[in-house]
């Protein structure tokens, strides 16, 4: 293989590298804020009913002794958590 070709290949699978982080950046972003939009929806409606509001789960506890921001596992459930859709009531066994 020439040296060109190479060099050329090494770019392009850095590129492909980079656009792999940036793209992982975004939908991290994207759940993120899909989250943030969820609570935001929840709060209100809670307002609406007179209940208190939940806190969110990106505001830190004084009390707590570790990083909420590396616990990605915990966010991916919260998150799978809160696009799931409500349970529906089984009205048919009336």
């Amino acid at each position: 293989m020439k040296e060109d070709e190479t060099d050329r290949e090494v770019r392009y699978l850095s590129a492909q590298d980079h656009k792999k982080m940036l793209d992982t950046k975004k939908k991290k972003e994207k759940r993120k804020n899909i989250a943030r939009q969820e609570l935001e929806r929840r709060r209100a409606k809670a307002r609406r009913k007179g209940k208190p509001e939940e806190d969110s789960p990106d505001e830190d506890d004084e009390d707590d002794d570790f990083d909420d921001d590396d616990d990605a596992e915990g966010m991916t459930m919260r998150l799978e958590h809160l696009l799931q859709p409500p349970p529906q009531a089984n009205t048919s066994s009336m």
